[in-house]
């Protein structure tokens, strides 16, 4: 089991012996705290442009993984679900990462593929 406290803001859900599928979210309250550094790029701060900036990194840092996550954010939560808990556990790691370092963030979203991030 992942200890939850180590990828705050974003909480991972892990599956059970019925339920396979595993959940990584992030909350809109959570979002506003580094919601300055997308609107900073014209990109959108909510669970869709989470979402955008996720699908980018996801696309090229693993792109090993792209077939194993699944993405079904609002725009109030980022939402992506996996059997994968590894493929699903990266990724929290590499966004808990760059949402705590805001110049690490600034580079993923100014670097974001504008097809998933627009700006």
């Amino acid at each position: 089991m992942t200890d939850a406290s180590a990828l705050a803001p974003f909480h991972l859900e892990e599956g059970s012996e019925s339920d396979l599928s595993h959940c990584l979210y992030l909350f809109d309250g959570d979002m506003e705290q580094v919601a300055d550094v997308f609107e900073e790029h014209n990109a959108e701060s909510h669970g869709h442009g989470w979402e955008g900036l996720a699908t980018s990194l996801v696309r090229s840092r693993m792109p090993e993984n792209v077939d194993k996550l699944h993405f079904g954010s609002e725009a109030g939560t980022f939402v992506v679900t996996s059997t994968d808990l590894k493929a699903l556990t990266d990724l929290a790691v590499l966004l808990h990462t760059a949402f705590h370092d805001r110049e690490l963030l600034n580079e993923y979203v100014l670097t974001a593929d504008p097809r998933f991030l627009p700006r």
